[in-house]
């Protein structure tokens, strides 16, 4: 973390043990209200102590400035793979020296994981790990020191690239949503939640790993997403250690409206979840597939296909909340159905 940074922390930190229990600064943040006791069986979480220095972001403390002049790139609802910086690994992975990948994420990222992970390791030269947490936002550091439980991930993987993204637990009505700092409707969220991103960045590039951020899903109400990943991109644009994956165009159709089926191959494929949030089995394919396409160009390696059939799609996190998926896509069946 840079020197500014360590003195910024420094000047506004403080202990928030009087407003949080115990047990809710060292608990295991839970999925959605529909499965509140799910935790990811893979996800490495440490226990972190209820005495911990919190990041706390005032209403008056020195945040990065945003310049009014900032540009933000325009993305066509028709786009498919927005502009990739120039920016490239220093190395071509192998077999013997595989690319090290690290996915952090909420329970959205959690669903894009199998399909993803099956996409990276089909290549036969990346290697990819899985540290998604149910619950997860940056705004939600009063429960969960992203900050502290970080670095230990980096200590089991060492990463070259970071995976990321944030987003419902942050803007949406969620268990617990009052304790988020900042809240979506404080005026000056904006200035947090900028400070948040910009501390988040420095944590997870610290050992120069490069970060993929994911754009927040499309929702029901496009002003919460739209609003986020906005500063998503202004972040990208004033740093070269960020670039944007946009899953918007995927996941909605030529006007920009949500999409809870895409038709492919003459058949409707559901690709969102009941609750409008969460990824079908073809929701996550999507995804991984856009996914993939970015990292492979940073990372000079050819994309492998036939892991579009594979054992990812019995996973059974798909099956936490109902989505009806038609049997063929979990069959034999499913390498043939082109997303195209």
């Amino acid at each position: 973390m840079t020197t500014v940074k360590i003195v910024l922390l420094v000047s506004i930190i403080a202990a928030i043990s009087s407003c949080n229990s115990d047990l809710e600064n060292q608990q295991i943040l839970t999925s959605d209200s529909s499965n509140k006791n799910v935790v990811s069986s893979t996800s490495v979480v440490p226990v972190v102590s209820s005495t911990s220095v919190v990041p706390v972001v005032s209403s008056t403390s020195v945040v990065p400035v945003v310049s009014s002049t900032s540009v933000v790139p325009v993305v066509s609802s028709t786009s498919v793979v927005p502009v990739v910086s120039e920016i490239r690994l220093n190395r071509s992975p192998t077999k013997e020296d595989p690319l090290r990948v690290m996915i952090i994420g909420d329970s959205t990222t959690y669903e894009i994981e199998p399909a993803l992970s099956a996409a990276l390791q089909k290549t036969g030269v990346v290697e990819s790990a899985n540290r998604t947490q149910f619950g997860f936002g940056l705004s939600q550091w009063p429960r969960y020191k992203w900050w502290e439980i970080w670095p230990s991930f980096f200590d089991q993987v060492e990463p070259e690239i970071v995976i990321f993204q944030t987003g419902i637990w942050d803007m949406d009505d969620v268990i617990n949503g009052p304790t988020r700092q900042p809240l979506p409707t404080d005026s000056d969220w904006v200035e947090q939640f900028n400070f948040l991103m910009e501390v988040a960045v420095d944590v997870l590039s610290e050992r120069e790993a490069h970060i993929f951020w994911l754009t927040m899903l499309p929702t029901h109400d496009n002003d919460k997403h739209e609003r986020l990943n906005k500063l998503i991109y202004e972040l990208a644009d004033r740093d070269q250690r960020v670039d944007v994956i946009d899953l918007t165009p995927v996941f909605t159709d030529k006007n920009g409206k949500y999409l809870e089926e895409v038709e492919r191959s003459g058949e409707s494929r559901p690709i969102r979840k009941i609750d409008g949030v969460h990824l079908c089995r073809f929701g996550a394919r999507i995804a991984a597939e856009l996914i993939i396409k970015h990292v492979s160009i940073f990372s000079d390696f050819e994309i492998i296909s036939g892991w579009e059939e594979g054992e990812w799609l019995k996973n059974p996190r798909f099956d936490l909340d109902p989505c009806n998926d038609p049997i063929d896509l979990i069959a034999e069946k499913a390498g043939a159905i082109s997303v195209g």
